[in-house]
């Protein structure tokens, strides 16, 4: 009959333990690294649409700007035609014609002008 040797279990009791305490801290571990990698998608994502924001906000201001440029630039092509249209107004000879043919005035004779001194 063969018999088996005899070995000593007391070395193996002490070793079980600790593959146990290792695996109960696995999870834990694996846990606290899954926590951080959620909250490192959670903190670039919130970065991400943060630029995001910003860049859509940027190129609305840039809209904006643009709009009123051309608002700026059709005002002032207004101002300058009404510019002209006030010389064109002011001047003598429009007045003049105006006068002798709607008001039906004519040029004063030398008797009725007066010179006044100072």
């Amino acid at each position: 009959m063969v018999v088996a040797p005899k070995t000593s279990y007391r070395g193996m009791q002490q070793y079980i333990p600790r593959q146990m305490e290792q695996a109960k801290t696995r999870p834990k571990a694996r846990a606290r690294e899954k926590g951080r990698y959620i909250l490192g998608v959670v903190v670039v994502t919130l970065a991400t649409l943060l630029l995001l924001t910003r860049y859509a906000f940027i190129i609305e201001t840039q809209y904006k700007v643009e709009k009123l440029k051309a608002e700026v630039a059709k005002i002032a092509s207004e101002n300058e035609s009404l510019k002209v249209k006030i010389a064109d107004l002011k001047s003598t000879e429009r007045i003049e014609k105006i006068a002798k043919a709607n008001l039906k005035m004519q040029e004063p004779d030398d008797e009725q002008i007066i010179y006044l001194e100072r």
